[in-house]
C-alpha cells in the first residue's frame, strides 16, 4: 500500500472512531485550517522556494482529503432526528 493509501486508511479509522458531534466540530475546524492553508499557499510569491511551495500544497491537499473523508463518514451515519431525552427519576 502506498504512503497515501496508509494515510487515507488511518484517517478513515479515526473518523469512524469519532463521535458524531465531535466529527462535525472537526469538520468545521478543518474548514478553518483549509482557509489558512490556502491563504498561505497564495501568499507565496512566484519563484519562491520549491520546497516551500510543495509543503504549502501538501498542507492544502492533506486538509482537503481529511475533510472529505470526515464528511463521507458523517454522511454514512444514520441521521439522528430526535435529540436524546433526559430520563429523570420522579
Amino acid at each position: 500500500m502506498t504512503n497515501l493509501g496508509r494515510v487515507i486508511t488511518e484517517i478513515q479509522r479515526d473518523a469512524a472512531d469519532t463521535p458524531t458531534q465531535e466529527l462535525r466540530a472537526d469538520i468545521e475546524v478543518g474548514l478553518d485550517v483549509l482557509d489558512a492553508a490556502i491563504i498561505q499557499l497564495h501568499a507565496l510569491r512566484p519563484g519562491s522556494d520549491v520546497t516551500e511551495r510543495i509543503s504549502a500544497t501538501a498542507d492544502v491537499m492533506e486538509t482537503v482529503i481529511t475533510i472529505a473523508l470526515y464528511v463521507r463518514e458523517l454522511a454514512n451515519r444514520p441521521v439522528d432526528l430526535m435529540p436524546p431525552v433526559p430520563v429523570g427519576s420522579n
